[in-house]
């Protein structure tokens, strides 16, 4: 049998990672994780915004309200990413609702909740606006193919196609970076 010196030795060795956080640096950690996807909804909403409004300009510019095929397309494509924004708007207003000055319970339970409607907007509408926005783009090829010329209907879908699979993949990590931080948001209590 060890004498008591030995196992205070022992129980003074252990390292930090073996201590559990105060409640202090959870709250800490959670408000960090709350202004990471604070920032990243901003910049989802300017960078869909942007797009949305060039999107726009280019409708009235080559005046593809005359167009049926064009103007179908780069409607869907303007209206998906208006409705991935107005989710990206649901979800700040969500978020403000997530204090971490509230007691542990109702914290719990305000996070599970943002959880599980971040979980949908990636998991179920994501996927379809982002797949709907690309039946635009290619409703979109046929008006390109006839107006210009091999070489550069060929660079306009090659580049489309590469840049919608890269931005794809960006996007998949975006999500899986975001779902954990979620996830720690959730897992709190």
């Amino acid at each position: 049998m060890k004498t008591f010196e030995e196992l205070q030795n022992i129980w003074d060795q252990q390292t930090e990672s073996d201590k559990k956080p105060t409640a202090t640096e959870i709250i800490k950690k959670a408000d960090a994780n709350n202004k990471k996807i604070k920032r990243s909804h901003f910049w989802t909403k300017v960078i869909l915004s942007l797009t949305s409004l060039v999107l726009i300009a280019y409708y009235i510019w080559v005046g593809a309200y005359t167009q049926t095929l064009f103007s179908f397309g780069l409607c869907i494509m303007i209206t998906m990413l208006l409705i991935r924004i107005a989710l990206e708007w649901i979800s700040a207003k969500k978020l403000e609702r997530l204090k971490t000055d509230v007691n542990l319970i109702e914290y719990s339970k305000l996070a599970h909740q943002f959880y599980e409607w971040r979980k949908k907007i990636h998991y179920i509408f994501t996927p379809i606006i982002y797949l709907t926005y690309i039946i635009g783009f290619t409703l979109l090829l046929p008006v390109f193919k006839d107006n210009f010329s091999r070489g550069f209907y060929l660079y306009i879908l090659l580049s489309g196609y590469v840049f919608l699979l890269i931005f794809g993949l960006f996007m998949v990590r975006i999500i899986k970076k975001e779902i954990k931080l979620l996830n720690f948001l959730k897992n709190i209590s």
